[in-house]
């Protein structure tokens, strides 16, 4: 008789507003080019704000998560419309975040350039928008970043976006994570500018190979 108890099960489903904590650590968990950004930020919740909460307030619908049994490892998130989602963070979420942080003191780098980017934050170029209209958003813990998880959890937001009508769709890399270009080039997805974030891209109008 084997008494061992069967490992949790791995598995991806649409994100819940009860997922919104684990969502922000994680987002603070790889936030320093991919790393641990505990340590940069005077306010844990800095980069969550920015890279991932207003995603799943504004756009639920492409909100995946990753999770080990009951826990959150991982969240992909994504703007179909990369345009009227800038709009609408220009007129409901950066001016509720500016009253929010309403008196607020830098205490490190991260915590400047974080409050510079929500008093005067940057449009997408047309350039880039026009085709290729979604962006996104993955981050993974480092326990499941093995395995082929993170290719299910990307492949999954492809497929929504795919379903949806979406054209293309691009994504920022931090140039200290360069490392990471190879596992978007597996996806079809292409270097096409440094702004400096390294933009890749991809048009969507079939189902991406790799799974």
């Amino acid at each position: 008789m084997n008494d061992l108890n069967p490992l949790p099960a791995v598995a991806i489903r649409t994100a819940r507003p009860s997922d919104e904590a684990s969502i922000m650590d994680i987002c603070l968990r790889t936030a320093d080019a991919g790393k641990d950004g505990t340590q940069c930020y005077s306010d844990p919740r800095l980069p969550g704000f920015v890279w991932a909460l207003p995603y799943i307030r504004l756009c639920p619908d492409n909100a995946f998560v990753l999770t080990h049994g009951e826990q959150v490892m991982g969240y992909c998130v994504a703007a179909p419309d990369t345009v009227a989602f800038e709009e609408c963070l220009k007129k409901e979420w950066w001016p509720m975040l500016r009253a929010e942080l309403q008196g607020f003191s830098p205490g490190t780098p991260h915590d400047e350039n974080v409050l510079a980017y929500i008093h005067n934050p940057p449009g997408t170029p047309s350039r880039i928008a026009d085709l290729y209209p979604a962006h996104l958003h993955i981050n993974v813990l480092p326990e499941l970043q093995k395995g082929g998880h993170g290719s299910r959890l990307f492949s999954r937001q492809i497929q929504a976006l795919t379903t949806s009508g979406v054209t293309g769709v691009h994504l920022g890399i931090n140039p200290r994570n360069e490392g990471v270009v190879a596992f978007y080039r597996r996806f079809g997805l292409l270097e096409i500018g440094r702004t400096p974030s390294i933009i890749m891209a991809m048009r969507l109008n079939h189902t991406p190979a790799c799974r």
